[in-house]
């Protein structure tokens, strides 16, 4: 694995050298550090929907608690066979809280844990995932989660005390989330008065909405990739280097945080290095995101490659402020 490392490097670093930028080279002299360590790995999750697929990146290490709590509803099912029961334009679409049995006068609700402490301080930005909890008490989100179809932080970022962002959408995941956002909606009272449906005509006809006219969650599983795989192909290879590079000191293009600690940096190139030439030994079921198109490396990936050689109720937020 060292020595394809080595030939891939080498073989573009005359060429990269002569462009490598001061940023690059402070963060190349970061990864010579004894003090920089790989920390923990930040885990990914798709969303099976009758829609699409939506890989979230969540944040292990900002939020450990709300992660907790989510990897408990997934590591149980809880959520196979849930319906999106809210959608809001331009503000939110939520789900996490309800199955059809079999219709929308006949919902079960999914089974909670204790609820989560808040943890707030991540901004409700456009394709971020947040917890929903009920008004007036900050620490009462159990399975209920929104994505953020805008920038809402002005908003949720001090509702309720805020609310606890804990991943972000990757990949081509809000075209998904889009759609769900652009399907018409009706009102069912209570809880559903904006329940998106994928065929309004035939809602109105019998005036309930089954299963085959929701936005179903199919499942929500954990991604099995590699450590440094940045496109989820089941691979390390150098497309996910210039994934890191690309989001490097970014807090929304966090596709290659791999801390989950909310920001691409330094620490995040540190498992690709690790895992470089690294292949799943199954990626039948995993869809790449979107790569660049070019391979070519700068200076600062042969510098990496040196340091590895020397070291082994109704819930939810309110579209206005309370």
């Amino acid at each position: 694995m060292l020595g394809s490392l080595f030939s891939f490097l080498l073989t573009n670093a005359s060429m990269a050298i002569c462009r490598l930028t001061a940023g690059r080279l402070l963060v190349a002299i970061l990864l010579f550090s004894p003090a920089l360590a790989e920390r923990s790995t930040a885990t990914v999750v798709r969303f099976d929907t009758n829609l699409g697929d939506v890989d979230v990146r969540l944040y292990d290490t900002a939020t450990p608690l709300s992660i907790a709590n989510f990897l408990s509803y997934v590591n149980t099912d809880r959520w196979d066979g849930t319906f999106i029961h809210r959608s809001v334009p331009g503000f939110i679409v939520q789900g996490g809280g309800f199955s059809l049995t079999p219709d929308i006068f006949n919902t079960t609700d999914v089974v909670t844990d204790p609820p989560v402490l808040n943890e707030p301080g991540i901004s409700n930005l456009r394709g971020t995932i947040a917890y929903a909890k009920i008004g007036g008490n900050p620490d009462s989100a159990t399975s209920q989660w929104f994505f953020n179809l805008a920038d809402n932080s002005s908003n949720l970022d001090n509702q309720n005390s805020g609310f606890t962002v804990f991943g972000r959408v990757v990949g081509g995941g809000m075209d998904v989330v889009d759609s769900i956002a652009a399907l018409s909606k009706v009102s069912a009272g209570g809880p559903f008065t904006d329940v998106p449906v994928t065929d309004y005509d035939q809602v109105i006809a019998q005036q309930n909405i089954f299963n085959s006219e929701a936005v179903l969650i199919n499942d929500v599983f954990v991604l099995g990739t590699p450590d440094g795989d940045y496109d989820f192909d089941g691979d390390v290879d150098a497309d996910d280097y210039l994934i890191w590079q690309r989001g490097f000191g970014s807090t929304t293009d966090v596709t290659a945080d791999n801390n989950g600690d909310a920001i691409v940096d330094a620490d995040d190139l540190t498992p690709w290095i690790n895992n470089f030439g690294t292949v799943l030994a199954s990626t039948a079921t995993i869809s790449a995101v979107p790569e660049p198109s070019t391979l070519t490396l700068l200076g600062l990936a042969a510098l990496i490659a040196l340091r590895q050689a020397r070291r082994a109720n109704r819930q939810g937020p309110a579209s206005t402020a309370l």
